[in-house]
């Protein structure tokens, strides 16, 4: 039933690779957040960040991705009820 060689085998990775890899995250994920930022798209992933460095008081637990979009959709162009003369 159990079969061994299904399984990866681990393998040693030098704490140097793990540092390459995690900056080569880090960079990725920072060009990622510039063009967010310059298109206009919101970024969850940053709003985490600053939420976890220092959480609000009246929240107990972040906004989820989808509370997060909503809320940012709706302040860029409001709740709908606005009247439009174009």
């Amino acid at each position: 039933m159990w079969n061994d060689e299904a399984c990866p085998k681990q393998s040693y990775v030098p704490p140097e690779k793990v540092k390459e890899i995690s900056a080569n995250h880090s960079l990725m994920r920072r060009i990622r957040s510039t063009f967010r930022m310059i298109f206009g798209i919101p970024d969850y992933e940053l709003y985490l960040d600053y939420w976890h460095a220092a959480p609000p008081k009246d929240e107990q637990t972040p906004m989820s991705e989808k509370e997060f979009f909503r809320q940012a959709i709706e302040q860029r162009y409001g709740n709908g009820k606005r009247t439009r003369c174009c």
